[in-house]
């Protein structure tokens, strides 16, 4: 079984949703990264995810399939609170030109948990899995460290961290992630994702 992957942006989310429709309908089930009460018929507040979400949620109630979600509404509440305190780490680093790595291994310490196969994954796929690129790639460099941070020597947690602070800058800056992401890539960080995986 396969992992299809995308970063999270509008354009990478649609691509994936225009695979998935021709895809999963043949497939004895397939996960997507939705809260597990949406597949409960129970209601749930996605807050500003929503409307990168958008496309998914459609294909969800439109599209005949064995659709099953493996996310929760807490896993996207605890991702909140990570934003919260990630967006401190990146003001103080801004703010006196110092990383404490110790400080970002508290956010990123826990290793991500593997979805069931065959899933769409935001970020990078599991290791030695089957992957299908079918949006926005690279990940960008916040998935990125909520995937590889635990594997990688200090080093490399640095250059990953001024990637963080660089990309939540040009989120700031922009009107959408799409238009973040793009910013980000044009700076090079392609080529530091590829650099930081052989690392892995």
């Amino acid at each position: 079984m396969f992992y299809a992957t995308t970063s999270l942006t509008r354009g990478g989310v649609e691509a994936c949703v225009d695979f998935l429709e021709a895809v999963a309908p043949r497939l004895p089930q397939f996960w997507l990264p939705l809260p597990r009460e949406l597949c409960r018929d129970q209601p749930v507040d996605l807050g500003p995810l929503e409307k990168y979400l958008e496309p998914l949620l459609a294909l969800y109630h439109e599209v005949e399939a064995n659709w099953r979600c493996y996310e929760t509404t807490e896993d996207l509440k605890r991702r909140e609170t990570a934003a919260v305190r990630l967006a401190a780490l990146v003001i103080k680093a801004r703010a006196y030109g110092k990383i404490d790595l110790k400080e970002w291994d508290t956010l990123f310490q826990q290793p991500p948990r593997q979805p069931p196969a065959p899933a769409l994954v935001f970020g990078p796929p599991p290791p030695h899995k089957d992957a299908v690129i079918c949006g926005t790639y690279p990940p960008n460099p916040l998935e990125t460290a909520a995937d590889l941070w635990h594997k990688l020597p200090p080093a490399q947690k640095l250059e990953l961290a001024k990637w963080v602070i660089t990309y939540v800058a040009d989120i700031v800056d922009s009107i959408n992630l799409d238009e973040a992401y793009l910013k980000t890539t044009r700076k090079g960080w392609d080529t530091a994702y590829h650099r930081i995986l052989t690392l892995t």
